[in-house]
């Protein structure tokens, strides 16, 4: 007993990991960051991290409570979490929840490949509109060429409806409302016969790890102009983006008017300000965490199209990125 008691001074006393719960969101480019961040975390900084799945209200509601039930989110798209960023973010907020300091970027819009941009020099979605344009799109003879606008009952079809209108597109081009893994495949084949096709989209997403899109071009974005936008600093009264949803006025349509493109999102890793104060080192690291569009995009691709399990993703990406790790994300942190 005598020795074990030496041993024991001798080795001295093992300091407890620090755990890190993060909240799991349902989609793959969320699953690959959290798998990053997990394995990081984990081989880094000695933390001890698991997961929890819930709805994304719940996820931040935990995180403003400072409980340690959930003090991660991975995988923030600020911009359409407007109830949030007001009660937990900005300044004047009660400011319990932290980003990291440079988001990457989600976009969104009308893509064609880029062998249509160069063989046709189809540039901008106001060329959709031009007869002699949107006939290349016309894959079944009745004179309208065809863009997909995303599936039924997606707001982002509903702003496709309205682009048409604005942009006068409606007149040469009819938007269809495929299912997505139908028009996925027809992607496929068109790609692969180099035929034109034009469709909605938005980045992050394997597809553009796989295939060569261009987004069609569109005025910059100058503003909101709706009163839900007000208070917010996209808000614009003369503003170039009008939109309403079906559900808010029946003459939705009408009344709206969008002639620029949707501003992109800007998409941050989370954390708790409780865990800032539990681990400063593990907050400092997910402060500096700087994540780029293409390597989402990528992790998509093995996921989805190549079948690979996340956890292989997120350490393959990390054995190559050793350097960018070490030297910008736990920067000042070992």
């Amino acid at each position: 007993m005598a020795a074990l008691a030496i041993l024991a001074l001798a080795g001295g006393v093992a300091e407890a990991k620090t755990k890190v719960v993060i909240g799991e969101l349902d989609w793959l480019g969320s699953r690959a960051i959290e798998q990053v961040l997990n394995q990081v975390m984990t081989e880094y900084l000695d933390a001890d991290v698991s997961t929890i799945a819930a709805s994304q209200e719940a996820l931040y509601e935990s995180m403003n409570k400072g409980d340690g039930s959930v003090d991660v989110v991975a995988d923030v798209w600020s911009d359409h979490l407007p109830a949030q960023m007001k009660n937990y973010v900005i300044p004047g907020s009660a400011e319990t929840i932290i980003f990291n300091k440079t988001p990457y970027e989600g976009t969104e819009g009308i893509f064609i490949p880029k062998y249509v941009a160069d063989e046709y020099g189809v540039k901008s979605l106001a060329d959709l509109a031009k007869p002699e344009i949107a006939k290349l799109f016309d894959s079944d003879g009745n004179g309208l060429g065809e863009l997909w606008a995303g599936a039924a009952g997606w707001e982002s079809t509903n702003q496709t409806q309205v682009r048409a209108k604005s942009y006068g597109f409606d007149k040469t081009m009819e938007l269809t409302t495929l299912d997505q893994a139908v028009e996925l495949a027809l992607l496929k084949d068109a790609y692969a016969s180099k035929k034109p096709i034009a469709f909605y989209y938005w980045t992050p997403e394997w597809i553009f790890a796989a295939y060569e899109l261009v987004k069609l071009e569109e005025p910059a974005f100058t503003g909101y102009t709706t009163e839900g936008a007000k208070g917010t600093e996209r808000y614009n009264a003369n503003g170039c983006y009008t939109f309403y949803q079906p559900g808010e006025r029946n003459d939705w349509l009408e009344a709206s008017d969008i002639k620029c493109s949707q501003p992109p999102t800007r998409v941050y890793v989370a954390h708790s300000k409780e865990l800032a104060g539990r681990d400063p080192k593990i907050a400092q690291f997910l402060t500096q965490v700087k994540l780029s569009t293409d390597d989402v995009s990528k992790w998509i691709l093995a996921m989805e199209v190549d079948g690979k399990p996340v956890e292989q993703v997120a350490k393959e990406w990390i054995d190559a990125n050793k350097p960018k790790i070490e030297n910008e994300w736990l920067a000042g942190v070992r």
